[in-house]
Order: structure tokens, then sequence, then C-alpha cells
């Protein structure tokens, strides 16, 4: 089966995308992020794309919320995600002028400091609002940006998604990249920045996400850890109307000689910061990750 997908539904499933994408970059930019709204209410409301899973996400994180309200959450992430990816991949279009008329950047003289130490700097964020925009943003006003993302299985959409990222000026780096070349470019003075609100199976550490434990990526609070780096968090806040709010915001260095506390305490700090934004805005979250697929060692069997 995964032989049969990657040489015949992945190719399938690539050609479909560049017909999507044929018609989106010929459309005005309002005109491309409806379509992508529609597309998303179809994927919600049609296909059911991961519906089910959605729902007990948000009951889990919503419990005091009705059926009626999750279900109004779940439509609306799956708008905004289909505008942002469409957003994503008409990045290259969007000039640098344009970015900076529909980006208000809250807290640059946080990053500006914190490459002034000369120890390169970690950055924390998470697939809130627009992420790849984001990226984008700060790779063009000429950050030296490294990102850690996960490889996509299909390897033809791997590829357009790299050259994209790579044409706005962003490095990258797989997920399973040595903790040497993250430590040589955090030396080099560059930011290298960590997607960390996805579940980290049990190489992670559980710490408290909408009252739930969930594993949580050790990579950001570790080389903090080992490299003495600065660590600022991100977020990609939407406006509306395809607007944004960019906020930097430092991360807290926790006082303690112990390395599992430290990176513990970190963890618990930075998805707490997420936390607060997902219960003030729900609906621009990435929901279709099962977020605490894995649980603690000492979970009751059948515990979610």
């Amino acid at each position: 089966m995964s032989r049969f997908k990657e040489r015949i539904i992945h190719p399938l499933e690539y050609a479909l995308f560049r017909v999507v994408m044929a018609l989106v970059v010929v459309c005005p930019h309002r005109a491309a992020r409806l379509l992508g709204r529609g597309l998303g209410t179809a994927a919600w409301g049609v296909l059911g794309v991961r519906r089910k899973e959605v729902l007990a996400s948000l009951g889990l994180a919503f419990p005091e919320k009705s059926p009626a309200e999750l279900a109004g959450i779940g439509a609306c992430c799956y708008r905004s995600l289909g505008e942002f990816f469409i957003e994503m991949f008409r990045i290259h279009r969007l000039s640098t002028d344009w970015m900076q008329r529909h980006i208000d950047f809250q807290g640059r003289e946080v990053l500006d400091s914190a490459l002034a130490g000369g120890r390169g700097v970690i950055n924390v964020t998470f697939h809130y609002g627009n992420w790849e925009l984001m990226g984008a943003f700060a790779a063009r006003l000429g950050y030296p940006l490294d990102v850690i993302a996960r490889s996509q299985q299909n390897r033809f959409f791997q590829r357009y998604v790299a050259a994209a990222r790579e044409a706005c000026g962003m490095r990258l780096f797989p997920v399973s990249a040595s903790p040497g070349k993250v430590a040589r470019s955090l030396r080099e003075g560059r930011i290298v920045s960590f997607l960390a609100d996805q579940d980290s199976h049990h190489q992670g550490v559980f710490v408290d996400f909408l009252g739930r434990p969930a594993s949580t990526p050790k990579g950001p609070a570790l080389f903090a850890h080992k490299t003495g780096a600065p660590v600022v968090l991100s977020l990609m806040i939407p406006r509306g109307d395809g607007k944004y709010t960019l906020r930097f915001e430092p991360v807290p260095r926790p006082e303690t000689g112990n390395r599992e506390e430290f990176i513990f305490r970190m963890t618990a700090y930075f998805t707490g910061r997420l936390a607060e934004q997902v219960r003030s805005r729900p609906e621009y979250w990435f929901w279709p990750h099962r977020r605490w697929k894995t649980r603690p060692p000492d979970s009751p069997a059948g515990a979610c």
C-alpha cells in the first residue's frame, strides 16, 4: 500500500494541487483567500476531513462548550486553515512591501536584543495563525532564519514547500538534523526556529496543555540549556481581512542547575503561553493534529 501511495496516489494528489495552484496564482489576493476559505469549508462540511478527531480534541480542551459550539470552532478553524494554506502557496508572489503593510510587527526589539548577545537565538513558535507567512516575513526582513521542519509524506509536496521556503530566504533543517548542526547554527549567530506544539511521542516531555498532559518537543529547552542561547516566543495572530500581528516576547530562563527541571519548566512555560492564546481564539490553532495522542507512561488504559 505504501508503494502504491508513493507511485500513484501522491503524484495524483500533487497534480490536483498544481491545478488548484494554477487558478490561485492568477487570482487577486483577496479572491484567492476567499477560495481558500471555500476549500476549508468543503473539507469540514462536505468531505468531513478529520472532523471526528477535531471534535474529539475540542471536547477534551473545552468540556464546558456545547456540541454546537465545538462544531462552530471546528468549521471556523478549517475556513482559516484554507485561507492560510492558499496564502502560504502564494508567498513567493507577495512582496516585502505587501507584507510590511499587512503585518504589524510587535516586539522586534526583543528579537534584536536577543540576537545582539552573539549566541544566536532559539525561536519557539507554533501552528497558530499563518505560521508560514511569519517565517517568510522574518527572512524577507533579513533575519538569518533556520527552520526545523518535519518532512511531508508526499515527496512532491516536500520539494514544493522546501523551494517556497528557501525562496524567501529561510534555511531548512529536518527534524532529524544532528544536534551539532543546530549548535553550529547558533554559534554563527543565526535564529533557529522550532515548531513546538505537536505530539512528540515518548521522546517528549509531558507538560500541561489545555488541562491535559501533552508530549511536547524538548528541543528548544534542551538547546537553551546546552548553549546558553536566549529563547524568544513568536505568534502570528490574525486580525481579520488578511492582516496579522507578529509578536515576539522573551522566554524566561529557569533558575535551576538541574537539566531535566530546566527543560520541564521552560517547556511548560511556552506551552502555557500557547494555551492562553488558544483559549482566547481557538479557531486559529491547528486542531487536525492529535495533540494528546501519546499518553504519559503512568496513564490508565483507555485514557486519552
